[in-house]
């Protein structure tokens, strides 16, 4: 029998998925081959090193872009009904006031206060006024 502690997966993934170490390396110090860190990887779902993982100003901005594309859709949409466009820009607007709540814009920054939110809302709805006419 062997007296060798079991490899501790928690730590492992941990440095896999925080690209801390290569995974050669991180074999080495765990003292496992590549083949039971790629088995462990696969039936565990592990986040791929290749992924890259978004960081939270790159989803405000997406979503920026997603709430500009939805309002000149319904600057443009003079003939159609716009409740179901309304409906899908106030989603978009609610996902990204959750955003900036959770501090996702900048870190180590304020969360926007409900009066910049209202300002925002404010603007979308003059906007909304000078289209309809």
């Amino acid at each position: 029998m062997s007296d060798k502690a079991p490899p501790d997966w928690v730590s492992i993934r941990e440095e896999y998925e925080g690209r801390l170490f290569l995974p050669t390396v991180i074999c080495r110090r765990h003292g496992i081959t590549t083949a039971q860190l790629r088995y462990r990887r696969e039936m565990e779902g592990w986040l791929s090193a290749r992924a890259r993982v978004p960081k939270q100003a790159d989803l405000v901005a997406r979503m920026l872009k997603v709430l500009d594309k939805q309002i000149r859709r319904l600057e443009a949409a003079v003939d159609e009904p716009i409740d179901k466009q309304v409906k899908a820009l106030s989603e978009s607007v609610k996902t990204l006031d959750t955003l900036i709540k959770n501090g996702a814009s900048k870190p180590n920054v304020e969360p926007a206060t409900r009066k910049d939110m209202t300002d925002l809302r404010a603007k979308l709805v003059k906007r909304f006024e000078q289209s309809a006419r």
